[in-house]
């Protein structure tokens, strides 16, 4: 049932995300009493900048310049918060080196006014079953959000990679070997049907042995364990499937928690939807604009950390279970419904905030649920 509570390599590149943020600093200096001396500014040449390292790009992909303007010329100093992520030269050339997130200081040597802006660097590869992955730059975010969740408080989420788009129904059928049953009922389903569409009528149960399986295929250790066999997937609630853990050692693919799919979702912003504080048409797909049914994915705008269709089009299953936040969570050690977020196509606008948690048996398949994989970076 869902929750419907209000207060709740193939290929490998580079993608660094600029995000210049443009500090002004001025200051006055008397001279004497009739006299003001010229303002001293300092300001960044750039607003936002994109680039992409070691991809396919024409561009100029092996460094960004940040230049800086003053009003009387004064020497700068260049300094970055984590060299080892995005380093600076004395001429304010950047260099992006992996995934994280490194502040790029101007600084003046008289005066001591500074400027500033945030580098993102992410990493981006597609797997040999095309699920293209990017890095999520680790952070502190709050997590939850006043008047939608009950809780609210600082998190921190270490490095991952996480799919850019919702499992789709191509990629879903290369690993598993067909689509859900439901995709061969006569008529067919009327939801979406195609290779770019995000594959639905999966329910938790099956999205854990689709991680499982894609790990194996992939040469990596599953991350998910339990007593007896994979087969048959259940159809009711499972004791045996209910008690699965996660082997902590394992660098398979997994479902994100919820702390980490909502620190994706937000990249950075504390609005209720990652593109404001109100939806839009191209924030996803929704009540009003899916037609009611589900789209291929990446047809409205990514996200700042380029996720798309984080905000509807299916409902996105996550690892944890439906119970009061922890501090630093990794989810409950037990329950008896599982969390989805971010809405669907068949959602109104509130049920797609960033912070909204929905709940369903783990056994559900429905027409309004999918999910995207992480793996551990």
């Amino acid at each position: 049932m869902k929750n419907t509570k209000t207060n709740n390599v193939k290929r490998r590149s580079f993608l660094a995300i600029a995000l210049v943020t443009a500090i002004l600093f001025s200051f006055i200096a008397c001279e004497d009493d009739d006299k003001i001396a010229p303002v001293i500014d300092i300001r960044l040449n750039k607003n936002s900048l994109n680039f992409i390292l070691g991809g396919e790009s024409d561009k100029d992909t092996e460094k960004l310049t940040v230049t800086v303007t003053n009003t009387d010329s004064k020497e700068v100093t260049w300094s970055s918060s984590k060299s080892d992520v995005a380093s600076v030269d004395d001429s304010g050339v950047v260099t992006a080196l992996k995934s994280g997130i490194a502040i790029i200081t101007a600084t003046l040597k008289n005066g001591g006014k500074t400027a500033t802006c945030t580098v993102t660097v992410q990493e981006i590869f597609v797997n040999t079953k095309d699920i293209e992955m990017i890095s999520i730059p680790a952070g502190t975010f709050i997590m939850g959000q006043k008047g939608i969740t009950e809780l609210t408080f600082s998190v921190t989420i270490p490095d991952l990679y996480m799919s850019t788009h919702e499992v789709t129904q191509k990629q879903y059928e290369t690993v598993m070997g067909a689509l859900p049953s439901s995709f061969s009922d006569d008529p067919p389903p009327i939801y979406g049907v195609g290779d770019d569409y995000p594959v639905y009528y999966v329910s938790w149960y099956d999205a854990l042995v689709f991680c499982n399986k894609l790990s194996e295929q992939e040469g990596l250790t599953p991350a998910y364990k339990k007593k007896d066999t994979w087969t048959p997937v259940p159809s009711t609630s499972n004791d045996d499937w209910n008690e699965v853990i996660i082997d902590p050692k394992a660098n398979g693919y997994r479902l994100p928690t919820e702390a980490q799919w909502e620190y994706a979702c937000r990249a950075g912003t504390t609005t209720v939807y990652n593109t404001g504080d109100t939806i839009s048409d191209n924030t996803g797909w929704y009540t009003d604009n899916s037609g009611k049914k589900t789209h291929e994915v990446g047809k409205k705008t990514a996200n700042a950390w380029g996720l798309y269709d984080m905000h509807g089009n299916v409902l996105e299953w996550c690892w944890d279970w439906y119970e009061t936040y922890l501090s630093n969570p990794m989810g409950a050690s037990s329950g008896s419904v599982r969390v989805g977020r971010g809405g669907g196509w068949d959602d109104t606008p509130e049920f797609l905030r960033s912070a909204f948690r929905y709940y369903y048996d783990p056994y559900i398949r429905n027409p309004s649920t999918g999910f995207r994989v992480v793996r551990p970076y």
